[in-house]
């Protein structure tokens, strides 16, 4: 990296390292200045950019995590309902056989009679 610092001919932008993010990314690895601008009123235009792109692509994260969210929440919905249906239908089942049980047992008893 020093050869880059000594070989450059532009007078109007410097190198910087780029440092390692401690343990969340709060930024794009290409969206940090590696060649800072001299002009204060370049430099913060780059930033500002690189910002601008920094921020659109953490609303495209959270919109996709949205998204992943919004279809997990909606299949367990689907799921529940599914349960509730054969809920009912076991119930229903169950209730239609006990009468059924009970028809018979009252038929039986009356031709017994």
């Amino acid at each position: 990296m020093d050869i880059g610092i000594h070989q450059m001919s532009k007078k109007s932008s410097t190198l910087s390292e780029t440092s390692r993010p401690w343990l969340l990314r709060w930024t794009e690895p290409e969206s940090v200045l590696t060649v800072i601008p001299k002009s204060k009123t370049k430099r913060l235009a780059k930033q500002a950019q690189l910002a601008n792109v920094d921020a659109e692509r953490a609303i495209n994260r959270a919109f996709q995590q949205e998204l992943i969210r919004a279809k997990a929440i909606s299949e367990a919905m689907f799921k529940s309902g599914k349960a509730v249906r054969y809920s009912f239908m076991s119930s229903g089942r169950q209730a239609f056989l006990c009468i059924s049980l009970a028809q018979r047992k009252i038929k039986s008893w009356l031709r017994s009679s």
